[in-house]
């Protein structure tokens, strides 16, 4: 796996180079295609599961490191344009959802209803300060929780069962997260108004 494999890459430099491993798989993760960061924050995280410091480290670079894998997509987008359909199509679709602005980076966290958000940011013209703000924040309780849930599994099981226990939440958490977000979006799908026949 590719994650894997970027793990291996940077596993020599340590500590340091766990946590460059962590910053590229979420950069791809924001700007290419899904590399499953929460995974291996997991496995990360077991490098030094009891450590304190460790945990809060893990949690702000993998929160800062989504920040700038965002804003490397919305600078891209920015940069090169976008088709008019595409950027049409984008904004029709966020219409479409009872949350229609920045919150949207919020909610996406909790169920991925929008792809490629920095694309959105930049498609959707939405306040940069607030986008980053609301990607940080969120980022920073999502990888919170994934953090505290591994501990927890750590602490309380021996440490070769930990990190499968860690993976099995993170995994209910994300098919939870696609099932609340295919109902969002079935639910905020628009109805069409039958049509009227002239007599």
């Amino acid at each position: 796996m590719l994650g894997q494999d970027i793990i291996n890459m940077f596993a020599s430099l340590g500590d340091l180079g766990m946590l460059l491993a962590i910053v590229v798989i979420i950069l791809i993760d924001g700007t290419a295609f899904p590399t499953l960061p929460e995974v291996w924050t997991v496995w990360i995280f077991g490098v030094h599961p009891g450590s304190i410091a460790w945990a809060a480290t893990l949690i702000i670079v993998a929160s800062f490191a989504s920040l700038l894998g965002n804003f490397t997509l919305y600078g891209f987008v920015k940069l090169v344009g976008l088709p008019h359909w595409l950027k049409k199509k984008m904004n029709q679709y966020t219409n479409f959802l009872l949350v229609h602005d920045e919150r949207l980076l919020i909610l996406n966290r909790i169920a991925p209803i929008i792809p490629y958000t920095g694309a959105f940011i930049a498609a959707c013209n939405w306040n940069v300060r607030k986008s980053a703000v609301y990607i940080l924040i969120s980022a920073l309780m999502k990888f919170t929780i994934i953090v505290l849930i591994s501990w927890a599994s750590f602490e309380s099981l021996k440490e070769d069962i930990a990190p499968w226990v860690s993976l099995g939440f993170v995994a209910i958490f994300l098919v939870a997260s696609i099932i609340v977000s295919f109902i969002y979006k079935k639910r905020n799908i628009p109805r069409r108004e039958p049509e009227r026949s002239q007599s």
